[in-house]
C-alpha cells in the first residue's frame, strides 16, 4: 500500500504531500503534528514527508534537506515566507527498532529542523541537532526525547 495524501489537515504542515507505506508511521506523524503548540508559526516550504527504506548514510533515522539553487529567505530576517522547499525523509529501517515514542522524537527533531531551517539563518545557527532537540522539547516532546536516548545504542 502506497499512500499519497496532503495535510490539508494539519496547519503546520499545509503544503507537504506525505508519502508512506506503512500506516504506523502515519499515525505516529499525524500524533506529532497534532501535538505541536497551535501559536507555532506554520512552515511554508515543506513539500514532501517521505518514508524510506533505507538511507544512504548508515545510522540516520530522518533527515530533512531543502532543494538546492533556490536560496532560504528566513522569516527571522524579515522575508515573509521562505522560497526554498524542503523534504523530510524518515528511513523505515531504522524506525522499525524503535518504540512508537521514540519514533516520536525522531519526527518532532526532524520537525523542529524544519522550523529551524525556514526561521533561523545558518549563519545564527552551529548547532543544528542540539537546537533541533532543545525546540522539539519546548513543543512538549522531552519524554519522546528521552526514550530516543535510551534506545540510540540499538541503532
Amino acid at each position: 500500500m502506497r499512500c499519497r495524501m496532503s495535510f490539508g489537515g494539519s496547519s503546520f504542515l499545509a503544503n507537504a504531500e506525505l508519502e508512506a507505506t506503512d500506516e504506523r508511521f502515519v499515525r505516529l506523524l499525524s500524533e506529532a503534528l497534532a501535538r505541536v503548540p497551535g501559536d507555532v508559526t506554520p512552515v511554508q516550504s515543506v513539500r514532501s514527508v517521505r518514508f524510506r527504506r533505507k538511507g544512504r548514510v548508515r545510522g540516520f533515522v530522518g533527515l530533512t534537506t531543502y532543494s538546492e539553487g533556490r536560496p532560504l529567505r528566513w522569516r527571522g530576517l524579515g522575508s515573509p515566507v521562505a522560497s526554498a522547499t524542503q523534504t523530510i525523509t524518515f528511513y523505515t529501517d531504522m524506525l522499525y527498532r524503535l518504540s512508537d515514542e521514540a519514533v516520536v522524537a525522531v519526527i518532532a527533531h526532524e520537525l523542529a529542523h524544519a522550523w529551524l531551517n525556514e526561521h533561523v539563518s545558518p549563519q545564527e545557527s552551529e548547532k543544528r541537532e542540539v537546537e533541533a532537540d532543545e525546540l522539539a522539547a519546548r513543543w512538549g516532546f522531552a519524554m519522546e526525547l528521552e526514550a530516543l536516548d535510551s534506545q540510540a545504542d540499538s541503532l
